[in-house]
């Protein structure tokens, strides 16, 4: 693992913890200093507080955790193995994290008594429209006149 991945993981797992650069330099008997240094790549925490380091990150799994993104962009870390079995897990949920994420489907709803500009003799059908469709169709002007 290169220096950089190493300076960039530790700065992400920090942040993840909501710690700040002084807190975990209290926590491990550094500087805030020293803690951005490393964050920073400007030094390298030693082999033992690394280990202190992961400790209070609660890092699982270190080999993981640091590995080199940019060698295979499909590996995922514990953590995202922990989120991706609990979103399988919670079906419930799914819609919601789609959501905040920005990744939900375009989901299909069904409109009743679909209106027809035809005038056509069969009776009034079924129409499949997105929330974004039907969120256009209610805000669109009543009439020609107002546009």
């Amino acid at each position: 693992m290169s220096r950089e991945t190493i300076a960039r993981v530790l700065r992400r797992l920090r942040l993840q913890s909501g710690l700040t650069a002084n807190e975990v330099g209290a926590m491990i008997g550094k500087s805030g200093k020293t803690v951005n240094a490393w964050e920073n790549n400007r030094g390298q925490p030693d082999a033992d507080m690394l280990m202190n380091l992961c400790d209070i990150y609660n890092v699982k799994d270190i080999l993981s955790e640091f590995r080199e993104v940019d060698r295979d962009p499909f590996a995922v870390s514990h953590h995202e193995k922990e989120v991706i079995l609990a979103y399988r897990e919670n079906s419930i949920m799914q819609p919601a994290v789609d959501r905040l994420l920005g990744v939900e489907n375009a989901k299909k709803i069904t409109v009743y008594k679909a209106a027809r500009s035809d005038n056509g003799t069969e009776e009034d059908g079924y129409v499949e429209l997105t929330q974004e469709q039907v969120d256009s169709l209610v805000n669109a002007p009543e009439t020609d006149d107002d546009f």
